[in-house]
């Protein structure tokens, strides 16, 4: 089974759509994976990266797009491609199932709802099988975690071997307690992405149809919700005003109806 991982994030490294889609190719291993990231509109060679992108889809069976959500849709450079890829699909008869990860900076993951839908469509009117999609709120929060807690993993484990190697003291299991604490914290804010990428990828090796999934990062729920929760009460106490606003002086400029 071949199949191709599109990054259509613009930024061309360290996106989280680049992280995301990575991820379903470890999940795939066994598969034929070719990776490829959609050039922006500024590239003065997106041409002829596009033309490389569509010729592979003679012989794939699935593509995985791995997206961001701007505006509530598509980047404009990735509809510019679906554009182009439409007239290519129709005309060259080809047949795949396409697969979508949507992320973005909202706390739930359904604001990826639409975007995913616009993929869905866009499949109807090409020809080819829509599989389904993973939306996933607090994307950018996941990839900050997703780079953090490798490197406190890295550091314990260092920490320890000094001491075991160079001071020459055994390890006992309260010095690895603190790695498989935070191992344990990183898998729980998590799980819900964790969970959605392998319930897709073992859709993509069946090349099954599921329906969309929705999920976030957790972390959220714990730092951003209960402060807009505070802030929500206090603001309805004063009927919905923000504190600030009924403590200014009034001017006593105030025209009357006539």
């Amino acid at each position: 089974m071949k199949i191709l991982i599109l990054n259509g994030s613009p930024k061309r490294k360290g996106s989280t759509s680049e992280l995301l889609g990575r991820m379903a190719g470890l999940l795939l291993a066994g598969c034929r994976i070719q990776y490829a990231s959609l050039p922006v509109k500024s590239e003065s060679s997106r041409g002829q990266a596009v033309a490389e992108i569509m010729r592979q889809f003679h012989d794939i069976d699935a593509l995985i797009l791995a997206s961001p959500l701007y505006v509530d849709g598509i980047p404009s450079h990735v509809l510019e491609f679906l554009q182009q890829a439409e007239e290519f699909c129709v005309k060259n008869g080809c047949h795949f199932f396409v697969y979508a990860i949507s992320n973005n900076g909202f706390i739930e993951g359904v604001h990826n709802k639409s975007h995913l839908r616009m993929y869905e469509c866009w499949c109807q009117r090409a020809g080819l099988t829509w599989g389904g999609g993973v939306g996933i709120g607090g994307g950018e929060m996941f990839h900050c975690l997703f780079v953090y807690y490798p490197i406190v993993f890295a550091a314990l484990i260092a920490v320890n071997l000094i001491r075991c190697c160079v001071m020459g003291t055994g390890i006992a299991f309260s010095d690895w307690r603190p790695l498989i604490e935070n191992i344990g914290v990183f898998v729980f804010l998590n799980c819900g992405i964790f969970y959605c990428m392998a319930r897709l990828s073992m859709g993509v090796r069946k090349l099954r149809r599921m329906k969309n999934r929705y999920t976030r990062d957790i972390f959220h729920s714990f730092l951003f919700i209960p402060m807009a929760d505070i802030f929500m009460t206090i603001t309805a106490l004063f009927n919905g005003k923000i504190i600030f606003t009924l403590l200014k002086q009034d001017d006593g400029n105030h025209s009357e109806d006539t």
